[in-house]
Protein backbone atom coordinates (compact mmCIF):
# COMPACT_ATOMS: atom_id res chain seq x y z
CA UNK A 1 0.00 0.00 0.00
CA UNK A 2 1.45 3.09 -0.99
CA UNK A 3 0.63 6.76 -1.64
CA UNK A 4 2.64 9.43 -2.94
CA UNK A 5 2.52 13.22 -2.72
CA UNK A 6 4.08 15.86 -4.18
CA UNK A 7 4.35 19.50 -3.66
CA UNK A 8 4.91 22.42 -6.03
CA UNK A 9 5.23 26.05 -5.11
CA UNK A 10 4.79 27.30 -9.18
CA UNK A 11 1.65 29.44 -9.16
CA UNK A 12 -1.48 27.86 -12.03
CA UNK A 13 -2.07 30.24 -14.64
CA UNK A 14 -4.23 33.11 -14.15
CA UNK A 15 -8.14 33.27 -15.74
CA UNK A 16 -10.42 36.17 -15.77
CA UNK A 17 -12.73 35.41 -13.17
CA UNK A 18 -15.53 38.22 -12.38
CA UNK A 19 -16.23 37.09 -9.10
CA UNK A 20 -13.04 35.63 -7.61
CA UNK A 21 -12.91 33.11 -4.86
CA UNK A 22 -12.07 33.62 -1.12
CA UNK A 23 -7.97 32.72 -1.39
CA UNK A 24 -7.09 29.41 0.94
CA UNK A 25 -5.12 30.90 4.24
CA UNK A 26 -1.65 30.05 4.05
CA UNK A 27 -0.23 28.13 6.87
CA UNK A 28 1.76 29.67 9.01
CA UNK A 29 5.86 29.80 8.55
CA UNK A 30 5.76 29.02 12.15
CA UNK A 31 4.44 25.25 12.05
CA UNK A 32 6.42 22.14 11.95
CA UNK A 33 6.05 18.89 12.54
CA UNK A 34 8.85 16.60 14.16
CA UNK A 35 8.49 12.72 13.21
CA UNK A 36 10.41 10.34 15.42
CA UNK A 37 12.38 7.79 14.05
CA UNK A 38 11.12 4.66 16.59
CA UNK A 39 12.55 1.52 16.57
CA UNK A 40 10.16 -2.05 16.75
CA UNK A 41 9.63 -1.59 21.02
CA UNK A 42 6.17 -0.17 20.67
CA UNK A 43 5.39 -3.01 18.68
CA UNK A 44 5.47 -5.36 21.49
CA UNK A 45 2.89 -3.15 24.02
CA UNK A 46 0.57 -5.89 23.82
CA UNK A 47 2.98 -8.52 25.37
CA UNK A 48 3.51 -6.00 28.00
CA UNK A 49 -0.03 -5.39 28.55
CA UNK A 50 -1.02 -8.72 28.97
CA UNK A 51 2.07 -9.42 31.64
CA UNK A 52 1.07 -6.60 33.60
CA UNK A 53 -2.26 -7.78 33.90
CA UNK A 54 -1.07 -11.40 34.14
CA UNK A 55 0.92 -10.22 37.10
CA UNK A 56 -1.91 -8.89 38.53
CA UNK A 57 -4.40 -12.12 38.28
CA UNK A 58 -1.46 -13.96 39.27
CA UNK A 59 -0.71 -12.03 42.76
CA UNK A 60 -4.54 -12.16 43.44
CA UNK A 61 -5.31 -15.64 42.46
CA UNK A 62 -2.46 -17.73 42.09
CA UNK A 63 1.37 -18.04 42.23
CA UNK A 64 3.07 -19.85 44.72
CA UNK A 65 5.31 -17.38 46.69
CA UNK A 66 8.96 -18.16 46.90
CA UNK A 67 10.03 -15.33 47.99
CA UNK A 68 11.23 -17.35 51.45
CA UNK A 69 13.28 -19.76 49.70
CA UNK A 70 16.30 -17.96 48.05
CA UNK A 71 17.75 -20.45 45.08
CA UNK A 72 20.63 -22.15 46.29
CA UNK A 73 18.43 -22.94 49.42
CA UNK A 74 17.21 -26.78 50.06
CA UNK A 75 13.93 -27.71 50.75
CA UNK A 76 12.80 -26.75 54.66
CA UNK A 77 10.35 -29.11 54.36
CA UNK A 78 12.83 -32.12 54.20
CA UNK A 79 15.48 -30.69 56.52
CA UNK A 80 13.04 -30.76 59.21
CA UNK A 81 11.72 -33.87 58.54
CA UNK A 82 15.03 -35.62 57.84
CA UNK A 83 14.43 -36.64 54.71
CA UNK A 84 16.94 -38.26 52.45
CA UNK A 85 19.71 -36.07 51.35
CA UNK A 86 20.26 -35.36 55.25
CA UNK A 87 23.37 -35.49 56.03
CA UNK A 88 22.04 -35.89 60.08
CA UNK A 89 19.38 -38.67 59.60
CA UNK A 90 20.29 -41.57 61.07
CA UNK A 91 20.86 -44.10 58.52
CA UNK A 92 19.03 -47.64 59.08
CA UNK A 93 20.45 -50.57 59.96
CA UNK A 94 20.19 -53.42 57.22
CA UNK A 95 18.87 -57.10 58.81
CA UNK A 96 21.52 -59.70 59.67
CA UNK A 97 21.14 -62.76 57.75
CA UNK A 98 19.09 -65.07 59.36
CA UNK A 99 16.87 -62.84 60.87
CA UNK A 100 13.60 -61.85 59.77
CA UNK A 101 12.80 -58.66 58.98
CA UNK A 102 10.12 -56.46 61.10
CA UNK A 103 6.96 -56.79 59.04
CA UNK A 104 6.55 -53.08 60.07
CA UNK A 105 10.08 -52.16 58.94
CA UNK A 106 9.47 -53.75 56.07
CA UNK A 107 6.66 -51.56 55.12
CA UNK A 108 7.72 -48.24 57.36
CA UNK A 109 7.90 -46.21 54.02
CA UNK A 110 4.43 -47.36 53.09
CA UNK A 111 3.52 -46.57 56.59
CA UNK A 112 5.28 -42.50 56.48
CA UNK A 113 3.46 -41.98 53.02
CA UNK A 114 0.25 -42.71 54.45
CA UNK A 115 0.49 -40.72 57.68
CA UNK A 116 1.99 -38.05 55.83
CA UNK A 117 -0.89 -37.94 53.60
CA UNK A 118 -3.47 -34.99 54.55
CA UNK A 119 -6.58 -36.66 55.40
CA UNK A 120 -9.59 -35.55 53.62
CA UNK A 121 -11.84 -32.10 55.30
CA UNK A 122 -8.67 -31.86 57.47
CA UNK A 123 -6.18 -27.88 57.01
CA UNK A 124 -3.96 -29.80 54.94
CA UNK A 125 -6.09 -31.29 52.59
CA UNK A 126 -7.53 -27.69 52.14
CA UNK A 127 -4.19 -26.09 52.11
CA UNK A 128 -3.22 -28.55 48.87
CA UNK A 129 -6.13 -27.87 47.17
CA UNK A 130 -5.71 -24.36 47.54
CA UNK A 131 -1.96 -25.10 46.25
CA UNK A 132 -3.31 -26.89 43.45
CA UNK A 133 -5.88 -24.31 41.92
CA UNK A 134 -2.98 -21.79 41.95
CA UNK A 135 -0.83 -23.85 40.21
CA UNK A 136 -4.03 -24.16 37.98
CA UNK A 137 -3.86 -20.70 37.43
CA UNK A 138 -0.36 -20.31 36.80
CA UNK A 139 -0.47 -22.52 34.24
CA UNK A 140 -3.54 -21.08 32.41
CA UNK A 141 -2.22 -17.40 32.59
CA UNK A 142 1.22 -18.94 31.25
CA UNK A 143 -0.03 -20.21 28.28
CA UNK A 144 -2.18 -16.70 28.03
CA UNK A 145 0.93 -14.91 27.58
CA UNK A 146 3.17 -17.20 25.27
CA UNK A 147 0.10 -17.02 22.45
CA UNK A 148 -0.08 -12.97 23.05
CA UNK A 149 4.33 -13.68 22.79
CA UNK A 150 4.15 -15.36 19.84
CA UNK A 151 1.43 -12.20 17.95
CA UNK A 152 3.89 -9.91 19.37
CA UNK A 153 6.96 -11.58 17.95
CA UNK A 154 5.38 -12.60 14.49
CA UNK A 155 4.43 -8.53 13.91
CA UNK A 156 8.05 -7.91 14.47
CA UNK A 157 9.79 -10.99 12.43
CA UNK A 158 7.24 -11.41 9.51
CA UNK A 159 6.00 -8.33 7.66
CA UNK A 160 2.78 -8.77 6.20
CA UNK A 161 1.06 -6.95 3.32
CA UNK A 162 -2.01 -6.72 2.28
CA UNK A 163 -1.99 -9.83 0.04
CA UNK A 164 -0.34 -12.45 2.15
CA UNK A 165 -2.12 -11.29 4.92
CA UNK A 166 -5.46 -12.38 2.81
CA UNK A 167 -3.74 -15.51 2.36
CA UNK A 168 -2.37 -16.49 5.98
CA UNK A 169 -6.37 -15.73 6.86
CA UNK A 170 -7.46 -18.12 4.19
CA UNK A 171 -4.67 -20.38 5.41
CA UNK A 172 -5.96 -20.35 8.77
CA UNK A 173 -9.47 -20.57 8.49
CA UNK A 174 -8.68 -23.50 6.22
CA UNK A 175 -6.82 -25.65 8.86
CA UNK A 176 -9.80 -24.57 11.29
CA UNK A 177 -12.37 -26.64 9.06
CA UNK A 178 -10.09 -29.33 8.46
CA UNK A 179 -9.39 -29.82 12.73
CA UNK A 180 -13.32 -28.95 12.80
CA UNK A 181 -14.03 -32.40 10.25
CA UNK A 182 -11.33 -34.20 11.70
CA UNK A 183 -13.22 -34.20 15.17
CA UNK A 184 -16.49 -35.10 13.82
CA UNK A 185 -14.82 -38.13 11.92
CA UNK A 186 -12.30 -39.77 14.23
CA UNK A 187 -12.34 -37.35 17.29
CA UNK A 188 -9.18 -35.71 17.01
CA UNK A 189 -9.39 -33.37 19.71
CA UNK A 190 -10.39 -36.12 22.54
CA UNK A 191 -6.82 -37.51 20.93
CA UNK A 192 -4.79 -34.73 21.90
CA UNK A 193 -6.07 -33.28 24.81
CA UNK A 194 -4.11 -36.31 26.89
CA UNK A 195 -1.25 -34.83 24.98
CA UNK A 196 -1.27 -31.01 25.76
CA UNK A 197 -2.53 -31.64 29.29
CA UNK A 198 1.28 -32.84 29.45
CA UNK A 199 2.21 -29.28 28.61
CA UNK A 200 2.28 -27.39 31.93
CA UNK A 201 4.06 -24.06 31.68
CA UNK A 202 4.00 -21.82 34.60
CA UNK A 203 4.77 -18.73 35.85
CA UNK A 204 4.39 -16.71 38.52
CA UNK A 205 3.48 -12.74 39.40
CA UNK A 206 7.07 -11.63 39.82
CA UNK A 207 7.86 -13.24 36.14
CA UNK A 208 5.33 -11.51 34.74
CA UNK A 209 6.48 -8.09 36.64
CA UNK A 210 9.71 -8.73 35.42
CA UNK A 211 8.87 -8.80 31.73
CA UNK A 212 6.53 -5.70 32.22
CA UNK A 213 9.52 -3.86 33.44
CA UNK A 214 11.64 -4.97 30.70
CA UNK A 215 9.56 -3.65 28.39
CA UNK A 216 9.12 -0.43 30.25
CA UNK A 217 13.17 -0.17 30.43
CA UNK A 218 13.18 -0.46 26.76
CA UNK A 219 10.76 1.66 25.86
CA UNK A 220 12.53 4.27 27.90
CA UNK A 221 15.67 3.89 26.15
CA UNK A 222 13.73 4.19 22.52
CA UNK A 223 12.46 7.35 24.07
CA UNK A 224 15.48 8.94 24.63
CA UNK A 225 17.10 7.47 21.03
CA UNK A 226 14.18 9.27 19.56
CA UNK A 227 15.04 12.52 20.93
CA UNK A 228 18.33 12.70 18.38
CA UNK A 229 16.85 10.53 15.60
CA UNK A 230 14.16 12.78 13.87
CA UNK A 231 13.19 14.74 10.94
CA UNK A 232 11.64 18.40 11.22
CA UNK A 233 9.29 19.55 8.41
CA UNK A 234 8.82 23.39 7.62
CA UNK A 235 6.92 25.08 5.42
CA UNK A 236 10.01 25.79 3.92
CA UNK A 237 12.56 23.49 4.35
CA UNK A 238 13.11 19.78 6.03
CA UNK A 239 15.83 19.15 8.42
CA UNK A 240 17.31 15.46 8.91
CA UNK A 241 19.03 15.30 12.45
CA UNK A 242 21.05 12.36 13.28
CA UNK A 243 22.63 11.48 16.14
CA UNK A 244 23.26 12.78 19.66
CA UNK A 245 26.08 15.23 18.02
CA UNK A 246 23.04 16.71 16.16
CA UNK A 247 24.39 15.73 12.20
CA UNK A 248 21.44 18.10 10.17
CA UNK A 249 21.07 17.71 6.62
CA UNK A 250 18.66 20.58 4.99
CA UNK A 251 16.55 20.51 2.02
CA UNK A 252 14.23 22.51 0.59
CA UNK A 253 10.31 22.02 0.39
CA UNK A 254 10.31 22.95 -3.10
CA UNK A 255 8.88 19.99 -6.05
CA UNK A 256 9.32 18.01 -2.42
CA UNK A 257 7.63 14.34 -3.23
CA UNK A 258 7.08 12.25 -0.39
CA UNK A 259 5.80 8.60 -0.25
CA UNK A 260 4.01 6.67 2.32
CA UNK A 261 4.38 2.77 2.45
CA UNK A 262 2.52 -0.12 4.63
CA UNK A 263 4.56 -2.76 4.39
CA UNK A 264 2.96 -4.99 7.57
CA UNK A 265 -0.87 -4.61 7.78
CA UNK A 266 -0.44 -6.11 11.36
CA UNK A 267 1.45 -3.11 12.62
CA UNK A 268 -0.38 -0.17 10.53
CA UNK A 269 -3.97 -1.66 12.19
CA UNK A 270 -2.06 -2.02 15.69
CA UNK A 271 -3.87 0.03 17.69
CA UNK A 272 -2.02 3.07 19.46
CA UNK A 273 0.95 1.92 16.72
CA UNK A 274 -0.35 2.44 13.48
CA UNK A 275 3.45 2.34 12.07
CA UNK A 276 4.38 3.04 8.25
CA UNK A 277 7.61 4.04 5.76
CA UNK A 278 7.76 7.49 5.13
CA UNK A 279 9.95 8.31 2.38
CA UNK A 280 10.67 12.16 1.30
CA UNK A 281 12.70 12.43 -2.19
CA UNK A 282 13.99 15.87 -3.46
CA UNK A 283 15.01 17.16 -7.13
CA UNK A 284 18.73 18.05 -5.85
CA UNK A 285 19.26 15.08 -4.18
CA UNK A 286 20.21 11.48 -5.62
CA UNK A 287 19.47 9.80 -1.66
CA UNK A 288 16.16 9.99 -0.52
CA UNK A 289 15.63 10.41 3.64
CA UNK A 290 13.60 6.96 4.05
CA UNK A 291 11.72 7.24 8.41
CA UNK A 292 10.77 3.69 9.18
CA UNK A 293 8.19 3.00 11.92
CA UNK A 294 6.58 6.25 11.84
CA UNK A 295 3.93 6.19 14.66
CA UNK A 296 0.36 7.28 13.47
CA UNK A 297 1.34 7.69 10.27
CA UNK A 298 -1.76 8.75 9.09
CA UNK A 299 -1.83 11.44 11.25
CA UNK A 300 1.62 12.97 10.00
CA UNK A 301 0.67 12.41 6.52
CA UNK A 302 -2.19 14.55 7.50
CA UNK A 303 -0.29 17.38 9.01
CA UNK A 304 2.41 17.43 6.17
CA UNK A 305 -0.07 17.96 3.96
CA UNK A 306 -1.64 21.22 6.31
CA UNK A 307 1.87 22.28 6.37
CA UNK A 308 3.65 22.08 3.38
CA UNK A 309 0.89 21.34 1.02
CA UNK A 310 0.08 18.57 -1.58
CA UNK A 311 0.14 19.83 -5.33
CA UNK A 312 -0.77 16.33 -6.68
CA UNK A 313 -1.87 12.84 -5.00
CA UNK A 314 -1.53 9.71 -6.84
CA UNK A 315 -1.62 5.65 -5.43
Amino acid sequence: MTEEHAHSDAAPASTPDPQPAAAKPAPPKDRKIIIRMWPKTPVLYPMALVALICCLVAHFAGSSDLSNYPLGTNDPVAEESGAPGNDDAPAEEAPTEGTSANPQASTGQATVLVAQAPAPDTPQADDAEKELEKKRVDRTLAVIFLLTLFFSLFAICVDLDVRWAIIYASALVILALLLWILDITVGFFPMVTPILDHITPMANAQFFLGVFLVWFFLMCVSFFITRFHYVKVEASEVMVVGGMLERQQRYDTMRMRYTKEIHDVMEYYLPFVRSGRLIFSFPEQNEAVIIDNVINIKKVTRQLDEIVGSGGHTH
